[in-house]
């Protein structure tokens, strides 16, 4: 056990170093050395937990929780955070956030750099958030190792005293004198993530007037908007039956007019007021948890309509492109 939180606190203390430079990379490794952390030491709250209720005093009691503690055992991140809640060790919104992180850490894991703009500064407040919670992790012994060396990094938060010597007390106290060395504002956080809202919102709002203004057809936003999601489903199965069962005759133009005025489409309407409501929110929240949730919700829930968008202003791109080159041709 002093061998893990010795290791605990030289990994954060390398996660540090990295973001504090405040660059996308380095940031995106901060951010991978902080969710390991975090996860080995979720891992091994349940494993306490598991040795606890294996002792002589607790073997025959039947615990109330071992559903959740038998699946935090396994490999699912999600079910180790459920259980660290569940057990009281962690307040719901910091459970949320760092569910939040955890998804961010995949995302630029397993898909390439992602999230360039928001990244360092996600990455400070996963580290604090990390260090609260680690700080908070006291194991059920330390054990005793008369051979250990402490590394050159744990030295600097250990001494060179032996770490068996109030260990537990040396190893909070260095969790909680690295999330001071590393500074993070609240403030920061939430204009950060507004900014990057407003940004897309702003090319949205782009796309949506070329799509209204710029193609064959001029329509109204509102219009705009619920024909390109009309467009998406014309020539699904579930596009064609729900017009075939409401007996729909006409022309390609008149179907897709009826689709957007008829079919359940995800949107019908210019989104753009309503997002720009949610950005304001996100940058007048001054509790980062809070800031965090509405961006994530924001993100997820506006990513089809975001991504359908892009796919028609493409088209009504080219055919912009195709009329410049026609007008070319003409004059040749």
């Amino acid at each position: 056990m002093m061998n893990f939180l010795i290791n605990i606190v030289e990994q954060i203390d390398l996660a540090r170093e990295h973001v504090v430079k405040g660059d996308t990379n380095n940031a995106r490794f901060g951010l991978m050395l902080i969710d390991n952390a975090v996860e080995i030491t979720l891992h091994q709250v349940a494993k306490d937990k598991q040795t606890d209720l294996k002792s002589f005093s607790q073997r025959d009691i039947a615990y109330e929780h071992s559903a959740a503690l038998e699946a935090a055992l396994r490999q699912h991140f999600g079910s180790k955070l459920k259980f660290a809640s569940t057990i009281g060790m962690l307040p719901e919104e910091v459970s949320e956030s760092i569910g939040i992180f955890h998804a961010f850490r995949n995302e630029v894991y397993h898909i390439g750099i992602q999230h360039e703009v928001v990244l360092p500064a996600v990455a400070a407040f996963y580290f604090k958030v990390a260090c609260e919670f680690l700080a908070g992790y006291t194991p059920r012994w330390i054990g005793y190792n008369p051979d250990i060396e402490l590394p050159e990094r744990a030295k600097k938060f250990f001494g060179n005293e032996r770490f068996h010597i109030n260990g537990i007390e040396k190893y909070q106290a260095a969790c909680e004198e690295l999330e001071d060395m590393l500074p993070f504002s609240p403030a920061d956080l939430a204009r950060i993530l507004a900014d990057h809202m407003d940004d897309l919102i702003k090319m949205q709002d782009t796309a949506i007037r070329m799509i209204a203004t710029a193609g064959p057809r001029k329509h109204s936003r509102d219009e705009a908007v619920a024909e390109t999601f009309a467009w998406s489903v014309a020539f699904t199965e579930e596009g064609k039956k729900f017009a075939l069962e409401r007996g729909f005759k006409g022309s390609m133009a008149d179907y897709i007019k009826w689709l957007g005025e008829n079919y359940p489409l995800p949107l019908k309407k210019d989104p753009i007021p309503g997002w720009k409501s949610r950005a304001d929110g996100v940058r007048a929240e001054s509790n980062p948890h809070k800031a965090l949730k509405k961006y994530r919700d924001f993100m997820r829930q506006t990513a089809e309509v975001r991504a359908a968008l892009e796919k028609s202003l493409g088209q009504v791109e080219q055919y912009v492109e195709e009329q410049i080159e026609r007008m070319r041709m003409r004059r040749k």
